[in-house]
Protein backbone atom coordinates (compact mmCIF):
# COMPACT_ATOMS: atom_id res chain seq x y z
CA UNK A 1 0.00 0.00 0.00
CA UNK A 2 3.10 2.55 0.70
CA UNK A 3 4.63 1.62 -1.95
CA UNK A 4 1.85 2.12 -4.37
CA UNK A 5 1.20 5.59 -2.63
CA UNK A 6 5.17 6.29 -3.17
CA UNK A 7 4.90 5.66 -6.77
CA UNK A 8 1.63 7.66 -7.72
CA UNK A 9 2.99 10.54 -5.43
CA UNK A 10 6.57 10.14 -7.77
CA UNK A 11 4.37 10.04 -11.10
CA UNK A 12 2.42 13.21 -9.65
CA UNK A 13 5.98 15.21 -8.96
CA UNK A 14 7.53 13.82 -12.90
CA UNK A 15 4.06 14.73 -14.51
CA UNK A 16 3.72 18.23 -13.24
CA UNK A 17 7.62 18.56 -13.65
CA UNK A 18 7.20 17.61 -17.37
CA UNK A 19 4.40 19.56 -17.78
CA UNK A 20 5.53 22.56 -16.79
CA UNK A 21 8.43 22.82 -19.15
CA UNK A 22 5.82 23.40 -21.87
CA UNK A 23 5.24 26.73 -19.94
CA UNK A 24 7.93 27.81 -18.32
CA UNK A 25 9.71 30.89 -16.29
CA UNK A 26 11.03 32.35 -19.48
CA UNK A 27 8.48 31.66 -21.74
CA UNK A 28 5.97 33.93 -19.41
CA UNK A 29 8.53 36.53 -18.57
CA UNK A 30 9.58 37.01 -22.33
CA UNK A 31 5.72 36.61 -23.62
CA UNK A 32 4.87 40.12 -25.43
CA UNK A 33 1.25 40.69 -24.03
CA UNK A 34 2.58 39.88 -20.38
CA UNK A 35 5.16 42.22 -20.66
CA UNK A 36 3.36 45.14 -22.12
CA UNK A 37 0.70 43.79 -18.99
CA UNK A 38 3.40 44.07 -16.71
CA UNK A 39 4.56 47.57 -17.97
CA UNK A 40 1.13 48.53 -17.52
CA UNK A 41 1.35 48.03 -14.07
CA UNK A 42 4.43 50.09 -13.24
CA UNK A 43 2.22 53.24 -14.49
CA UNK A 44 -0.39 52.11 -11.51
CA UNK A 45 -0.14 54.32 -8.40
CA UNK A 46 -0.91 52.01 -5.79
CA UNK A 47 0.25 47.93 -6.05
CA UNK A 48 -2.63 46.32 -8.00
CA UNK A 49 -4.61 43.26 -7.13
CA UNK A 50 -4.14 40.57 -9.23
CA UNK A 51 -7.03 38.28 -9.90
CA UNK A 52 -6.10 34.87 -10.99
CA UNK A 53 -8.79 32.71 -12.63
CA UNK A 54 -10.42 30.89 -15.85
CA UNK A 55 -13.50 29.63 -17.10
CA UNK A 56 -13.81 27.41 -13.79
CA UNK A 57 -14.64 29.96 -11.50
CA UNK A 58 -15.39 33.04 -14.14
CA UNK A 59 -19.23 33.71 -12.01
CA UNK A 60 -17.16 33.91 -8.72
CA UNK A 61 -14.70 36.65 -10.37
CA UNK A 62 -17.90 38.25 -12.03
CA UNK A 63 -19.40 38.61 -8.80
CA UNK A 64 -16.60 39.54 -6.83
CA UNK A 65 -16.04 42.16 -9.20
CA UNK A 66 -19.37 43.71 -8.19
CA UNK A 67 -18.17 43.18 -4.35
CA UNK A 68 -16.06 45.93 -5.18
CA UNK A 69 -18.42 47.99 -7.60
CA UNK A 70 -19.48 49.74 -4.47
CA UNK A 71 -15.93 50.02 -2.49
CA UNK A 72 -14.44 53.28 -2.99
CA UNK A 73 -10.86 52.79 -5.29
CA UNK A 74 -11.22 49.24 -5.19
CA UNK A 75 -11.89 48.82 -8.83
CA UNK A 76 -9.46 51.40 -9.73
CA UNK A 77 -6.73 48.84 -8.92
CA UNK A 78 -7.98 45.43 -9.95
CA UNK A 79 -6.26 43.76 -12.93
CA UNK A 80 -7.14 39.83 -14.37
CA UNK A 81 -4.98 37.11 -15.31
CA UNK A 82 -6.65 34.32 -16.97
CA UNK A 83 -5.75 31.02 -17.51
CA UNK A 84 -7.78 30.02 -20.55
CA UNK A 85 -8.55 32.42 -23.66
CA UNK A 86 -12.50 32.08 -23.34
CA UNK A 87 -12.53 33.54 -19.70
CA UNK A 88 -10.23 36.72 -21.05
CA UNK A 89 -12.76 37.43 -23.58
CA UNK A 90 -15.97 37.80 -21.75
CA UNK A 91 -13.93 39.57 -18.99
CA UNK A 92 -12.69 42.06 -21.77
CA UNK A 93 -16.40 42.66 -22.88
CA UNK A 94 -18.13 43.35 -19.94
CA UNK A 95 -15.07 45.22 -18.25
CA UNK A 96 -12.97 46.29 -21.01
CA UNK A 97 -11.03 49.03 -18.25
CA UNK A 98 -9.63 46.18 -15.95
CA UNK A 99 -6.30 45.87 -17.30
CA UNK A 100 -5.88 41.89 -18.31
CA UNK A 101 -4.02 39.26 -19.89
CA UNK A 102 -4.01 35.49 -20.79
CA UNK A 103 -1.89 32.87 -19.97
CA UNK A 104 -3.18 30.11 -22.21
CA UNK A 105 -2.95 26.91 -19.93
CA UNK A 106 -5.38 25.12 -21.87
CA UNK A 107 -2.74 23.54 -24.74
CA UNK A 108 -1.05 21.73 -21.27
CA UNK A 109 -4.08 20.64 -19.99
CA UNK A 110 -5.06 19.03 -23.52
CA UNK A 111 -1.69 16.61 -23.26
CA UNK A 112 -3.31 15.19 -20.36
CA UNK A 113 -6.36 12.67 -20.84
CA UNK A 114 -9.24 12.91 -18.80
CA UNK A 115 -8.44 9.31 -17.47
CA UNK A 116 -5.25 10.43 -16.63
CA UNK A 117 -4.74 9.13 -12.61
CA UNK A 118 -4.87 12.42 -10.40
CA UNK A 119 -4.77 14.14 -13.51
CA UNK A 120 -6.92 17.21 -11.54
CA UNK A 121 -4.65 17.14 -8.73
CA UNK A 122 -1.92 17.71 -11.28
CA UNK A 123 -3.67 20.26 -12.85
CA UNK A 124 -4.19 22.31 -9.74
CA UNK A 125 -0.51 22.21 -9.13
CA UNK A 126 0.29 23.78 -13.07
CA UNK A 127 -1.98 26.20 -11.84
CA UNK A 128 0.01 27.24 -8.54
CA UNK A 129 2.94 26.68 -10.38
CA UNK A 130 2.49 28.55 -13.10
CA UNK A 131 0.94 31.70 -10.47
CA UNK A 132 4.39 30.99 -8.75
CA UNK A 133 6.36 32.09 -12.02
CA UNK A 134 4.09 35.15 -12.89
CA UNK A 135 4.82 36.26 -9.21
CA UNK A 136 8.38 35.91 -9.75
CA UNK A 137 8.29 37.88 -13.07
CA UNK A 138 6.51 40.51 -11.82
CA UNK A 139 8.91 40.56 -8.43
CA UNK A 140 12.55 41.01 -10.61
CA UNK A 141 10.19 43.75 -12.79
CA UNK A 142 10.68 45.78 -9.38
CA UNK A 143 6.45 45.71 -9.92
CA UNK A 144 4.54 45.27 -6.15
CA UNK A 145 1.18 44.02 -6.15
CA UNK A 146 -1.14 42.30 -4.14
CA UNK A 147 -2.10 38.29 -5.09
CA UNK A 148 -5.85 37.76 -4.19
CA UNK A 149 -8.62 35.17 -5.51
CA UNK A 150 -12.05 35.86 -6.42
CA UNK A 151 -13.88 33.89 -4.13
CA UNK A 152 -12.47 36.72 -1.29
CA UNK A 153 -15.40 38.62 0.25
CA UNK A 154 -14.31 42.35 1.48
CA UNK A 155 -16.76 43.40 4.14
CA UNK A 156 -15.04 46.82 4.47
CA UNK A 157 -12.51 48.34 2.17
CA UNK A 158 -9.58 46.84 2.45
CA UNK A 159 -7.87 49.84 -0.08
CA UNK A 160 -8.82 52.45 2.69
CA UNK A 161 -6.40 50.36 5.26
CA UNK A 162 -3.26 51.05 3.30
CA UNK A 163 -1.92 47.67 4.82
CA UNK A 164 1.16 47.57 2.55
CA UNK A 165 2.19 51.19 3.75
CA UNK A 166 2.09 49.83 7.44
CA UNK A 167 4.84 47.21 6.80
CA UNK A 168 7.14 49.45 5.42
CA UNK A 169 10.22 46.94 6.14
CA UNK A 170 9.11 44.20 5.27
CA UNK A 171 9.15 41.88 1.95
CA UNK A 172 5.64 39.97 1.90
CA UNK A 173 2.96 40.03 3.46
CA UNK A 174 0.41 37.03 3.91
CA UNK A 175 -2.65 35.32 5.57
CA UNK A 176 -3.07 32.50 7.34
CA UNK A 177 -4.85 29.40 8.46
CA UNK A 178 -6.47 28.88 11.84
CA UNK A 179 -9.10 30.68 14.42
CA UNK A 180 -8.10 31.34 17.83
CA UNK A 181 -11.28 29.90 19.35
CA UNK A 182 -10.30 26.71 18.58
CA UNK A 183 -7.27 24.98 19.91
CA UNK A 184 -6.64 22.34 17.01
CA UNK A 185 -5.03 24.92 15.08
CA UNK A 186 -2.56 25.99 18.06
CA UNK A 187 -0.26 23.50 15.93
CA UNK A 188 -0.54 25.33 12.78
CA UNK A 189 0.15 28.39 14.14
CA UNK A 190 1.81 30.71 11.11
CA UNK A 191 0.86 28.31 8.72
CA UNK A 192 0.26 30.58 5.51
CA UNK A 193 -3.00 30.08 3.59
CA UNK A 194 -1.81 31.67 0.35
CA UNK A 195 -5.50 32.84 -0.88
CA UNK A 196 -3.98 36.62 -0.65
CA UNK A 197 -0.57 37.57 -0.06
CA UNK A 198 1.57 41.25 -0.85
CA UNK A 199 5.03 40.89 -2.44
CA UNK A 200 7.36 43.78 -2.62
CA UNK A 201 9.16 43.43 -5.80
CA UNK A 202 12.65 43.04 -5.98
CA UNK A 203 15.47 40.23 -6.44
CA UNK A 204 14.64 38.98 -2.83
CA UNK A 205 11.47 38.00 -3.34
CA UNK A 206 12.42 36.80 -6.78
CA UNK A 207 14.40 34.51 -5.50
CA UNK A 208 11.45 33.19 -2.97
CA UNK A 209 9.35 32.90 -5.97
CA UNK A 210 11.81 31.03 -7.73
CA UNK A 211 12.59 28.34 -4.41
CA UNK A 212 8.62 27.93 -4.86
CA UNK A 213 9.14 27.32 -8.38
CA UNK A 214 12.10 24.46 -7.99
CA UNK A 215 10.40 23.32 -4.45
CA UNK A 216 7.49 22.36 -6.43
CA UNK A 217 8.43 20.40 -9.24
CA UNK A 218 10.45 18.01 -6.78
CA UNK A 219 7.95 17.84 -4.06
CA UNK A 220 4.09 17.04 -3.60
CA UNK A 221 3.77 20.13 -1.50
CA UNK A 222 1.49 23.45 -1.88
CA UNK A 223 2.45 26.61 -2.68
CA UNK A 224 1.08 27.73 0.48
CA UNK A 225 3.09 25.49 2.30
CA UNK A 226 6.03 25.51 1.11
CA UNK A 227 5.91 29.85 1.29
CA UNK A 228 5.42 28.65 5.48
CA UNK A 229 8.85 27.12 5.31
CA UNK A 230 10.57 29.47 3.05
CA UNK A 231 9.45 32.09 5.05
CA UNK A 232 11.42 30.49 8.11
CA UNK A 233 14.60 32.57 6.67
CA UNK A 234 14.20 36.26 8.08
CA UNK A 235 15.95 37.38 5.05
CA UNK A 236 13.10 36.84 3.52
CA UNK A 237 11.02 38.93 5.39
CA UNK A 238 7.79 37.62 5.90
CA UNK A 239 4.96 39.07 7.35
CA UNK A 240 1.64 36.84 8.62
CA UNK A 241 -1.09 40.13 8.98
CA UNK A 242 -3.53 39.20 11.89
CA UNK A 243 -6.52 37.76 11.51
CA UNK A 244 -9.34 40.49 11.83
CA UNK A 245 -7.67 41.76 8.52
CA UNK A 246 -7.77 38.91 6.07
CA UNK A 247 -9.21 35.48 7.50
CA UNK A 248 -9.41 32.46 5.74
CA UNK A 249 -12.79 30.12 5.75
CA UNK A 250 -11.54 29.02 9.44
CA UNK A 251 -13.43 32.24 10.68
CA UNK A 252 -16.58 30.49 9.95
CA UNK A 253 -16.07 27.89 12.13
CA UNK A 254 -15.87 30.19 15.06
CA UNK A 255 -18.35 32.40 16.40
CA UNK A 256 -18.68 35.88 14.03
CA UNK A 257 -18.68 38.69 17.02
CA UNK A 258 -16.24 39.93 15.24
CA UNK A 259 -16.13 40.49 11.27
CA UNK A 260 -12.50 40.66 9.08
CA UNK A 261 -11.99 42.93 6.40
CA UNK A 262 -11.43 40.31 4.06
CA UNK A 263 -12.52 36.62 3.82
CA UNK A 264 -11.54 33.66 1.25
CA UNK A 265 -14.27 31.49 1.21
CA UNK A 266 -13.41 27.89 0.58
CA UNK A 267 -15.73 25.22 0.08
CA UNK A 268 -16.27 21.37 2.02
CA UNK A 269 -18.08 20.48 -0.32
CA UNK A 270 -17.53 18.21 -3.29
CA UNK A 271 -20.76 17.74 -4.65
CA UNK A 272 -21.41 21.44 -4.19
CA UNK A 273 -20.16 24.07 -6.98
CA UNK A 274 -18.49 27.32 -5.29
CA UNK A 275 -21.32 29.17 -7.29
CA UNK A 276 -23.81 26.83 -5.21
CA UNK A 277 -22.20 27.81 -1.99
CA UNK A 278 -22.03 31.48 -2.60
CA UNK A 279 -25.85 31.15 -3.22
CA UNK A 280 -26.44 29.27 0.03
CA UNK A 281 -24.67 31.60 2.04
CA UNK A 282 -26.52 34.92 0.49
CA UNK A 283 -22.96 36.07 -0.91
CA UNK A 284 -24.65 37.28 -4.36
CA UNK A 285 -23.81 40.50 -5.43
CA UNK A 286 -24.59 40.46 -9.08
CA UNK A 287 -28.03 39.95 -11.00
CA UNK A 288 -29.31 37.86 -13.09
CA UNK A 289 -28.68 40.76 -15.73
CA UNK A 290 -25.61 41.45 -14.94
CA UNK A 291 -26.04 44.22 -13.05
CA UNK A 292 -24.32 45.03 -9.73
CA UNK A 293 -26.58 44.59 -6.09
CA UNK A 294 -25.68 47.50 -3.73
CA UNK A 295 -28.30 46.48 -1.67
CA UNK A 296 -26.08 42.80 -1.17
CA UNK A 297 -23.02 44.64 -0.96
CA UNK A 298 -24.23 46.67 2.29
CA UNK A 299 -25.89 43.75 4.05
CA UNK A 300 -22.76 41.56 3.40
CA UNK A 301 -21.80 42.39 7.22
CA UNK A 302 -25.01 40.85 8.67
CA UNK A 303 -24.93 37.81 5.61
CA UNK A 304 -21.56 36.59 6.70
CA UNK A 305 -22.31 35.99 11.00
CA UNK A 306 -25.51 34.29 9.67
CA UNK A 307 -23.83 32.08 6.82
CA UNK A 308 -23.45 28.54 7.60
CA UNK A 309 -25.05 27.94 10.80
CA UNK A 310 -23.97 24.19 10.21
CA UNK A 311 -20.56 25.28 11.60
CA UNK A 312 -22.03 27.12 14.09
CA UNK A 313 -23.70 23.95 15.65
CA UNK A 314 -20.17 21.77 15.78
CA UNK A 315 -18.43 24.57 17.80
CA UNK A 316 -19.54 23.29 20.73
CA UNK A 317 -19.12 19.82 20.34
CA UNK A 318 -15.32 20.22 19.64
CA UNK A 319 -13.48 17.47 21.54
CA UNK A 320 -9.97 18.69 20.49
CA UNK A 321 -7.31 17.02 22.71
CA UNK A 322 -3.88 16.44 23.01
CA UNK A 323 -2.45 13.04 24.24
CA UNK A 324 0.37 12.91 27.13
CA UNK A 325 2.30 11.62 24.13
CA UNK A 326 1.17 13.63 21.67
CA UNK A 327 2.40 17.34 24.54
CA UNK A 328 5.25 15.30 25.42
CA UNK A 329 6.58 15.41 21.43
CA UNK A 330 6.02 18.90 21.48
CA UNK A 331 7.64 19.43 24.65
CA UNK A 332 10.75 17.88 23.05
CA UNK A 333 10.29 19.63 19.42
CA UNK A 334 10.55 23.06 21.14
CA UNK A 335 13.76 22.23 23.42
CA UNK A 336 15.94 21.28 20.65
CA UNK A 337 14.53 23.49 18.24
CA UNK A 338 13.10 20.88 15.79
CA UNK A 339 10.55 22.28 13.61
CA UNK A 340 8.52 23.78 16.15
CA UNK A 341 5.58 24.98 14.34
CA UNK A 342 5.33 22.39 12.04
CA UNK A 343 6.29 23.93 9.10
CA UNK A 344 7.98 20.57 7.81
CA UNK A 345 4.81 18.82 8.64
CA UNK A 346 3.04 21.70 6.51
CA UNK A 347 4.72 20.10 3.20
CA UNK A 348 3.03 17.36 3.29
CA UNK A 349 -0.58 18.36 4.35
CA UNK A 350 -1.46 16.73 0.63
CA UNK A 351 0.12 13.55 0.88
CA UNK A 352 -3.42 11.99 1.45
CA UNK A 353 -5.09 13.99 -1.18
CA UNK A 354 -3.94 11.25 -4.26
Amino acid sequence: MLSTHLFRQRNIIMTVNQVSKKLSFEDIHNDYDFVQFSESLKTMEKPPYIIFYDSSNLDIFLNHICNLEFIPNALSRLVAISFDTNAHMILQEKYPKVPSVVIDLDPIKDTLEETYENRRYIIYQLVLLTRTRICASLAIRGISFWAMQQDSLWIENFDSMQVEDRYPNEYMLFDTVGNEQLPEYDRMHGWICGSTFFVRGNPTTHQFFMQIDSFMRSHQSPDSSIMTYLCGHRNYRCHRLPRWIISSSDYFRGTRDNTPVMIQVDSDQKDETKMELFQRANFIFRHDNGTCDRRAVHKLRDAVRLAFPEKLKLLGQNTYAESIFTRLHYTYKHIFNVDRYNNKVFLTVHYTLI
